[in-house]
């Protein structure tokens, strides 16, 4: 799980303070802390971006973050089509304490991840039974990670049925680790569409888009579903898991029509 989580326990130490808790009909002071949370600027060939984000692994999240919300879109949230992604070079510049820059940039001769034929056979290949979703999302939901001991983050994972959880990546923002796995697989060459997306935060119609363009097909959330996201889902052939909640034994099916889902 340690080679999975990416370096998670880098070190990075959370806010130290004294907070005033009202609980109960008293006030209390006790020990709180605030996670780690700073100003990242993303240089791309179409301009900048500013971000707010958890400063580890500033790379995957700028590469990811260029890929799926700076590139040209095909349509509007949430029908996008999966966008390539590919291997860039990510340069961090200089910039203030407490604020990180970074430049992003591809080559001329950059090869897409994969082709959309490709893509197509790995999801159809891509299946899960009930059983193991629910037994590996436990997994992945009681890992070690940064949500303890602050509260305030959210996680993602990349799973794949044979070779398990390839990465967890976690950030303060939802659609961060989103761009951070993307990122990971323009990076080692994984094909998202191969692979179930493990998510803590609630599938809404921004976030599926976001899933949708880096090219997962099969989406399992610990929360709801929304509508935006499941007509999306529906439409076009993605498979939506919400409530996947393995304490007690039990997901929900929003939509799944090529099966990937199994009894």
């Amino acid at each position: 799980m340690d080679a999975a989580r990416g370096g998670l326990s880098s070190g990075l130490a959370p806010l130290h303070l004294f907070a005033r808790r009202f609980r109960r009909g008293r006030w209390e002071e006790l020990p709180e802390v605030a996670a780690c949370e700073e100003a990242v600027c993303v240089l791309h060939a179409g301009g900048s971006s500013d971000l707010w984000a958890w400063p580890h692994d500033l790379e995957e999240l700028a590469l990811g973050h260029v890929l799926l919300d700076c590139a040209p879109r095909s349509g509007d949230e949430p029908g996008d089509a999966p966008v390539p992604l590919r291997a860039g070079r990510v340069e961090r510049l200089g910039a203030p304490v407490g604020q990180h820059c970074l430049r992003v940039s591809f080559t001329g001769e950059s090869e897409p991840l994969c082709a959309p034929h490709c893509s197509d056979a790995a999801a159809a290949a891509l299946r899960l039974s009930a059983a193991a979703l629910l037994a590996h999302m436990a997994e992945f939901f009681v890992a070690p990670g940064l949500w303890d001991g602050t509260g305030s983050f959210h996680r993602a994972g990349l799973f794949h049925p044979r070779h398990g959880l390839l990465r967890m990546v976690e950030d303060i923002g939802r659609h961060n680790c989103l761009d951070r796995l993307a990122g990971f697989c323009a990076r080692q060459g994984h094909d998202p569409a191969a692979h179930a997306l493990f998510i803590s935060a609630r599938i809404t119609g921004s976030l599926y888009a976001k899933a949708r363009r880096a090219g997962f097909r099969l989406l399992a959330s610990r929360g709801a579903v929304s509508s935006a996201a499941l007509t999306a889902a529906r439409a076009q052939g993605v498979s939506l898991v919400g409530f996947c909640r393995p304490a007690e034994a039990r997901l929900t099916v929003f939509c799944d029509e090529p099966g990937r889902v199994t009894a």
